[in-house]
């Protein structure tokens, strides 16, 4: 197993190029917590576009991983089988690749949003793991972290077609019962470190109880980002 070592430069070269687009407001949260469902709120409320970073993780940013700028995540990417690759970590190495992966994103996310008016609102969706890296590159308050109490991994995996593919997927994979387990042991440790490092750099969270409608859900979200507040 690589080495997985924070690129320090990138995150300073992101937290450079982010800054200057001062209007970036990012949803975080584990899984099945409603960051697409309140982003889509959102962003249809302020006219906001959103940019989805599982979408340009799982997707776009492949063709974009050098090896030079990206090796984590070029590793990753080039695997047999990515998903075996990960589940192979122990939790301690598991962690140490998501703090290493994410300013190689960063590094991709800025370069997508300098081509974009500085002025102009972007909605962050999801993506990350590790908010204390987040919270170096935009201001704290530009971020949200979503929590959907009372549900565990277990049940947010079963609970639609879709995510239930990802079980689908591991049970094609060696010792699938294993893999499983592991698989939602991590997911369980994703949301505590999330939580747990937005508890630490003073990101807001946002709690839905199971009574609360969307569009209440999303108010207090979009009072937590200050979006909609006029500052004179």
């Amino acid at each position: 197993m690589m080495p997985f070592i924070i690129n320090q430069d990138l995150l300073i070269q992101s937290r450079t190029a982010l800054f200057k687009h001062g209007r970036i407001y990012w949803v975080i949260g584990g899984a099945g917590s409603g960051k697409t469902t309140i982003c889509r709120a959102l962003s249809a409320q302020f006219n906001i576009p959103v940019y989805d970073m599982d979408e340009h993780i799982y997707g776009t940013y492949h063709d974009r991983f050098t090896q030079d700028r990206h090796p984590v995540n070029k590793t990753w990417s080039t695997a047999p089988n990515g998903l075996a690759w990960l589940l192979d970590m122990s939790w301690e190495e598991f962690d140490r690749f998501n703090q290493a992966a994410l300013p190689e994103y960063l590094d991709l996310l800025a370069e997508d949003i300098i081509a974009t008016d500085p002025d102009a609102s972007i909605l962050i969706d999801g993506g990350i793991c590790n908010p204390a890296l987040i919270a170096q590159v935009i201001p704290s308050r530009q971020i949200v972290c979503l929590v959907r109490p009372e549900r565990s991994s277990a049940e947010i995996w079963q609970e639609s077609d879709e995510r239930n593919s990802m079980r689908t997927e591991i049970y094609q994979l060696p010792k699938p019962e294993q893999a499983w387990r592991k698989f939602l042991e991590f997911d369980r440790l994703i949301t505590q470190t999330i939580l747990n490092e937005c508890q630490e750099n003073d990101i807001a969270i946002c709690s839905r109880s199971e009574t609360e409608s969307v569009e209440e859900f999303s108010g207090r979200v979009a009072r937590a980002l200050g979006l909609g507040v006029i500052i004179v």
